[in-house]
């Protein structure tokens, strides 16, 4: 396996992700970062420059190997969409911690990042970049969809489905058996006690829908 590795921006999200993949013995190359100038510090690294490097990555850093550390979820799945659109030989390994514990028969969709302290049970399913941030439970037969934030703390119960593109904010807790839709926001601290249709805004304890039609990219605007 080639070990090498470049990460697609510089903010505080990318860093933790570089800490984890240092753990993992991964050679990072250096960040991409179209707002700050080639040759910025990050860590104990560098910026290489912006997206258009990746045309040709692999006969220049030797390596197609890419992860994006972006953590608004909408924005993710745009830069996902460049990049592709600029090299469709990019590979997105899934990254997973050492420090966290994924049970036997869970599947990690590619370009997804679990981050430290982190446990996802049996045979629950994370889709393609996804971020399960640190300190998160994912109970048994879970599914997350593709594109979906779950910040640190967060509690997902058994047999809980969230589609995609949903952000569950910081030690919010969801109880077995429930759904969330695509486009959700489910706010920091809420407790999920019903099912929750898709693009809306809900909160509280326990949570209910403060906001319908939502575009949960406005959490970050």
């Amino acid at each position: 396996m080639n070990n090498r590795i470049i990460v697609f921006g510089s903010s505080g999200h990318a860093r933790s992700i570089a800490v984890v993949l240092e753990l993992l013995n991964y050679e990072i190359v250096g960040f991409i970062d179209s707002f700050q100038p080639k040759g910025s510090r990050v860590l104990n690294y560098k910026t290489i420059g912006d997206e258009t490097i990746l045309k040709n990555c692999l006969e220049v850093y030797g390596t197609n190997n890419v992860v994006v550390g972006i953590g608004d979820v909408f924005n993710r799945q745009k830069v996902v969409q460049k990049i592709n659109s600029i090299n469709s030989d990019i590979i997105f390994p899934s990254i997973i911690s050492p420090k966290s514990c994924v049970a036997n028969y869970t599947s990690i969709g590619q370009g997804t990042v679990v981050l430290s302290n982190s446990f996802v049970n049996v045979e629950s399913t994370i889709g393609e970049f996804c971020v399960i941030n640190s300190s998160c439970i994912i109970e048994h037969n879970t599914i997350v969809g593709n594109y979906c934030s779950i910040s640190p703390g967060a509690n997902i119960g058994g047999n809980v489905t969230i589609h995609d593109n949903t952000f569950i904010g910081s030690s919010a807790t969801i109880i077995q058996k429930r759904t969330i839709g695509k486009n959700c926001v489910v706010g920091a601290g809420a407790v999920v006690t019903k099912d929750i249709p898709d693009n809306v805004l809900a909160v509280g304890m326990p949570a209910v829908v403060k906001k319908e039609n939502y575009r949960n990219n406005n959490l970050f605007s």
